[in-house]
């Protein structure tokens, strides 16, 4: 998969939500899948491979993959969360139709990567669209780590924290 596969993908959801009639079905679900997939791990990964590459983890999740040793193990107790769940992602495109560029969907989507949280975690995650996706994990008392340049592990900074 490459960036002008992604493309082609929101071109697909930008059209989707510029019609007279969108709707949300199965191929604009799998399709936000597969961009944040890309956005996450720069392929379109299957779940395990999704978990196992994730440069984004929940602390909880994190100390889990060291306490077990165990990836089978590990990747039978996550799963791969959507901080900006894929529902909501889809409102904001309805609500912004007409205004959609392929790179304000790239940059409104690239903010919220998928996490993987343990399963326990996901059950505490509750969306409220009055609020920024990371209030989800902060009301929820979950900690994401992002993976360092060296390997290592540190807390994730937020959108609004980043650098150009």
């Amino acid at each position: 998969m490459n960036e002008s596969q992604i493309d082609r993908r929101i071109d697909f959801l930008i059209r989707e939500a510029n019609s007279e009639d969108p709707i949300r079905d199965q191929a604009i679900t799998y399709a936000f899948r597969v961009i944040t997939n890309y956005f996450s791990v720069k392929c379109d990964a299957r779940s395990r491979k999704l978990s196992l590459n994730c440069p984004y983890r929940s602390k909880k999740a994190h100390n889990l993959f060291l306490l077990l040793n165990d990836e089978e193990g590990w990747l039978d107790k996550v799963t791969n969360e959507h901080q900006y769940p894929l529902k909501r992602a889809w409102e904001w495109m309805i609500k912004e139709s007409g205004k959609l560029t392929m790179q304000f969907v790239k940059d409104h989507l690239n903010k919220w990567p998928v996490v993987v949280v343990t399963k326990d975690e996901n059950k505490l995650l509750r969306d409220d669209p009055n609020k920024e996706p990371h209030q989800r994990y902060q009301d929820a008392g979950i900690e994401v780590l992002e993976k360092t340049e060296s390997g290592g592990w540190q807390p994730r900074r937020l959108p609004n924290q980043i650098l150009d």
